[in-house]
């Protein structure tokens, strides 16, 4: 067990969507994680929560969740990933309609799981400009447009060990995870 297990991390959004405040224990997890510098409470506070969320899948699967939270003043819980290159965790993301409009996202660490080093999941090294479609939710690979897997499987189905420079990811849902999530949604009525 990390010492992440069962820690919460949250954030909270204003009216309009603006990151307001994240957790005191935020950047420790997004060093800890080799996060990006975009990540770090500094350039987060005061930006848009959408302006984080590159794909168009995900953006509107958030636009959602923030719409349908507000409208039925209702919390609503999805589950996710967020691996790092040596482990998977598994979370519990809660979001909490507040009395003044803003929303309360906390995510929880349900449980970790360590795994082989996995070269691929580093954000800290050069990629090419090929891309790899990652679930931005369960954290599966797209090997094809109907098919997802786990990333040590997509390795090996693809070949990705073969390559000299490793492709980036650009993320996306796959149909479970959406499912799921639109499911959520609609029991919010």
């Amino acid at each position: 067990m990390d010492q992440y297990q069962s820690e919460t991390y949250s954030h909270k959004v204003d009216t309009k969507g603006i990151i307001v405040n994240v957790s005191d224990n935020w950047q420790s997890f997004a060093e800890e994680n080799l996060g990006v510098s975009t990540c770090l409470p500094k350039n987060v506070i005061g930006t848009h929560l959408l302006d984080h969320i590159h794909d168009p899948e995900t953006k509107h699967l958030y636009e959602l969740i923030m719409h349908k939270v507000r409208k039925y003043r209702r919390n609503a819980m999805f589950s996710f990933r967020c691996d790092a290159p040596d482990k998977r965790r598994y979370l519990e993301l809660t979001v909490i309609p507040l009395k003044d409009g803003s929303l309360e996202f906390k995510s929880q660490i349900i449980r970790t799981e360590l795994r082989e080093f996995v070269e691929l999941m580093r954000s800290d090294i050069e990629k090419s400009e090929e891309y790899l479609k990652i679930c931005s939710m369960c954290k599966k690979i797209a090997i094809s447009e109907t098919e997802w897997e786990e990333v040590e499987i997509a390795i090996e189905k693809m070949r990705l060990f073969e390559l000299e420079v490793l492709p980036q990811f650009t993320h996306g849902l796959c149909q479970p995870c959406y499912s799921a999530a639109i499911a959520e949604l609609d029991s919010l009525k």
